[in-house]
């Protein structure tokens, strides 16, 4: 284990809210970034061992084509370069739609399990490197898509001013991730499915992912959340473990939809534009 100061703001005060499975979760005292500290020493190197880079679904149903392909045509008015680069590219689904869509779409990814899918996907298109690490050159990219990866970087920061970096003036980045600030949270506690200390070490609310952006130079922030769930689980061994609000069962259908209308949903999904120099 390695201790660790905020990567927000380099403070090394911080207060502990939990420990789950002997990883303690602290928030930092300075900006209230929610982070796993001590962490594993060799995190970086155990994502790329094995993590969660390649988990997701077998095979995409019709609905799940529809919304990955209305995605990629949102994109649209940011297509100037024809690229679009996918941090954390897992199954390579997004991959697949950009690549219909006529996007130059590349991949970076470090998990060992991805990059064998990533390379029958998308052949020569595959970086191999840490978020925090890569090199492109700059503005060469319209369009960068981070889909629940930030939460599992060693330096979220260094990640995406490299990002930022690569991106055209201009250009689009599109993130999701855990809402530590929701309801989901709230309700189940520190058992929450989303809470797994070896692997999801930074934890951002919607004030903290909007620090981060504006700290690297992002401009026209946009955060929504969506979604309710009440899984629980334990990790070490793996646990499903019982709901802990029964009384929220019959609910839970009603929340999910009005949550939407709330910065409360346990996944927050966020857009960021990269400042024009023509403007």
């Amino acid at each position: 284990m390695v201790t660790v100061a905020c990567d927000l703001c380099g403070s090394e005060e911080h207060t502990l809210l939990f420990v789950k499975e002997g990883f303690r979760h602290v928030r930092c005292r300075r900006c209230g970034l929610v982070f796993v500290n001590p962490r594993l020493a060799d995190h970086t190197q155990s994502q790329m061992r094995s993590g969660t880079g390649a988990m997701g679904d077998e095979f995409l149903t019709p609905p799940q084509e529809k919304r990955l392909m209305h995605e990629v045509a949102v994109l649209e008015p940011f297509r100037r370069l024809n690229r679009v680069l996918e941090v954390g590219a897992g199954r390579g689904w997004f991959i697949a739609a950009a690549l219909k869509a006529g996007w130059d779409a590349w991949a970076l990814e470090i998990n060992s399990q991805a990059l064998e899918r990533l390379a029958a996907v998308n052949p020569g298109r595959v970086i191999k490197e840490p978020a925090e690490d890569f090199q492109c050159d700059p503005g060469c990219v319209d369009v960068v898509r981070m889909w629940d990866v930030i939460e599992h970087l060693a330096s979220p920061s260094r990640a995406v001013a490299n990002i930022h970096r690569v991106l055209r003036p201009g250009g689009l980045l599109t993130l999701a991730t855990t809402n530590f600030a929701s309801l989901s949270r709230w309700v189940n506690g520190p058992e929450w499915v989303y809470l797994n200390g070896a692997d999801h070490i930074v934890l951002f609310e919607p004030e903290t992912i909007r620090r981060l952006l504006i700290q690297v130079g992002f401009t026209a922030i946009s955060i929504r959340t969506r979604s309710f769930n009440l899984r629980r689980k334990l990790y070490h061994p793996e646990r499903e473990l019982p709901v802990r609000s029964k009384l929220l069962l019959p609910f839970r259908k009603i929340v999910d939809e009005t949550i939407r209308l709330t910065l409360y949903g346990h996944q927050m999904i966020v857009t960021a534009v990269k400042k024009n120099n023509e403007n």
